[in-house]
């Protein structure tokens, strides 16, 4: 059975100093969305493997996968497989096929410390393999070890993608040019109406005059049209 729900978990000390602009989980969400997977929540934690076991437990247990980023390189804090492995009570490995792929790709004399390291996994876990980096990620049960970088990230996703979800979502969006207050009480007797579409409004401002969006979201296209239907006739009896 396919993954309904899903968490992110982004692992990296540069993302929380704001270092580095996370980009991973907004590709993630985008795609997840188009798959017709919920990805419910996002967690950011710092290189601290009791953050990050503590974290991946709850998630792990709470949603029908998780997908995390970064911290599988080669340096010391690169410590997302040692957390995994952690959290499942499994030892760390190094896998014969990254050995043997990488040992091809840089030689005997390249195989310095840094690189050995990517070869780990957790025991147990299949490899997620990808054309933009010989180190592969790795999965285990439900949880899905990607790497930082967002081009190999993105890569990794992609071979990942058709464990997720089975009847996409769907989007549309209104215009709106009155402020939220003005229609607050009748969105949300509309949300309660329909509990089948996501609504939800995100404000905005055209010089000087109010101006944002209604944004539905559904898998129920029928009940989007209805939805959608309901809101352009609630915002015209209010103009």
């Amino acid at each position: 059975m396919k993954h309904q729900t899903a968490a992110m978990l982004v692992i990296g000390n540069e993302v929380l100093s704001g270092r580095t602009r996370e980009a991973n989980a907004y590709l993630a969400a985008q795609e997840l969305f188009e798959r017709g997977c919920k990805l419910a929540e996002i967690a950011i934690v710092p290189d601290v493997d009791e953050a990050i076991i503590s974290t991946l437990n709850r998630l792990r247990n709470q949603y029908d996968a998780v997908i995390t980023s970064g911290g599988i390189g080669p340096t010391h804090d690169d410590i997302t497989m040692d957390s995994v492995a952690a959290a499942f009570g499994v030892a760390l490995i190094e896998h014969r096929f990254i050995v043997q792929a990488m040992t091809e790709y840089f030689g005997n004399e390249g195989m310095n410390e840094g690189r050995k390291r990517m070869t780990r996994v957790p025991n147990g876990a299949s490899l997620i393999r990808c054309d933009k980096t010989i180190a592969p990620g790795a999965r285990i049960d439900n949880v899905y070890i990607l790497a930082g970088v967002p081009y190999i990230f993105a890569s990794q996703l992609t071979s990942i993608l058709d464990d997720f979800g089975d009847t996409p979502f769907q989007r549309v969006e209104i215009e709106v040019t009155l402020p939220e207050s003005v229609f607050a009480k009748e969105l949300a007797t509309i949300q309660a109406e329909f509990d089948d579409v996501e609504v939800g409004s995100y404000p905005g401002r055209c010089g000087p005059d109010p101006c944002g969006k209604i944004c539905l979201s559904s898998q129920n296209p029928d009940r989007l049209n209805m939805a959608k239907e309901t809101v352009e006739a609630m915002l015209t009896s209010l103009q």
